[in-house]
């Protein structure tokens, strides 16, 4: 199991060179995280409008959450699938803008939209179970059920993408392919996690150090300054690069479940290390973008 890891890891540092070859994927997290920002501020404004038309205060607070799940995903969704055709087009020799990326995604929106409302009930009701729990008990089950949905729905992006079905299916072939492909999953995430966490790290450290320097005088301002921001960018840096890197990873691996051709820089050796059989997770029925 540990060299399977170990294999995966190798699986994640490809990936990463992959990545920085196209830097502009990297662009469409920070896109999906402004697009979360907007609908917020929209949601909160129809929320006060609508404030002083119902009397229930509670329902409109209600109706706003069940609102912002559902856009939020369904944003982040769409965008994530627009971030792997760009990815696709390039590994392919051919690189789109954003919103060329952003058109090719149309034909998945209505089940990118089904998965949101979906997996946005879903995630309401775990909520909802876990807040019945107190101490102990409660953590417990909201671990549980964190750990129970973030593995079902871990290939659910590039599933989308390949297969347009449905939230249920693609949950279903997601948690196939996560049980047959869990060596290379396993070690790949980790390595991505740990890369991108040293970023993270560095920039928090960046930021808490310099405040140490505030008020002492306008020349020390200046440098607290400078270090925040500089802390900032690396600790959102570091938090991009994941999300780029994890969607990427995740298609590759996902494609390679299914018998898709490798990107040049990932052998098939390397990827069927990471297992010890190579077990498909099923066959693709869609077509190449």
């Amino acid at each position: 199991m540990f060299e399977n890891i170990i294999n995966g890891w190798k699986i994640g540092k490809a990936v990463r060179g992959i990545v920085m070859k196209d830097k502009s994927l990297m662009l469409y997290p920070i896109l999906s995280v402004i697009i979360a920002l907007v609908m917020l501020a929209a949601i909160f404004l129809i929320g006060l409008i609508a404030a002083g038309a119902v009397a229930n205060q509670s329902l409109i607070l209600i109706a706003g959450i069940i609102l912002f799940y559902i856009a939020v995903t369904f944003s982040s969704t769409y965008v994530s699938i627009a971030l792997l055709i760009a990815y696709k087009k390039f590994s392919s020799g051919k690189k789109i803008s954003i919103a060329k990326a952003l058109s090719l995604a149309r034909p998945y929106w209505k089940n990118a939209l089904k998965w949101a409302v979906f997996y946005s009930i879903i995630i309401m009701i775990l909520n909802a179970i876990e807040s019945r729990f107190r101490g102990i008990g409660r953590f417990v089950v909201g671990f549980i059920g964190s750990l129970a949905i973030s593995t079902a729905v871990f290939f659910v992006v590039p599933v989308i993408l390949e297969k347009n079905i449905g939230p249920i299916g693609a949950m279903k072939e997601s948690v196939k392919t996560i049980y047959h492909q869990f060596g290379q999953t396993f070690g790949g995430f980790a390595f991505i996690d740990i890369y991108s966490a040293m970023f993270i790290v560095l920039g928090v450290f960046i930021m808490i150090a310099s405040a140490a320097l505030f008020g002492s005088s306008t020349i020390l301002n200046i440098v607290f300054i400078a270090t925040g921001i500089i802390g900032l960018g690396l600790a959102v840096f570091g938090a991009v690069f994941a999300a780029t890197l994890g969607q990427v990873f995740k298609l590759i691996v996902y494609d390679y479940a299914n018998g898709k051709p490798l990107p040049k820089e990932i052998s098939t050796q390397m990827i069927s290390n990471a297992s010890k059989k190579r077990k498909p997770a099923g066959s693709s029925n869609a077509g190449n973008i």
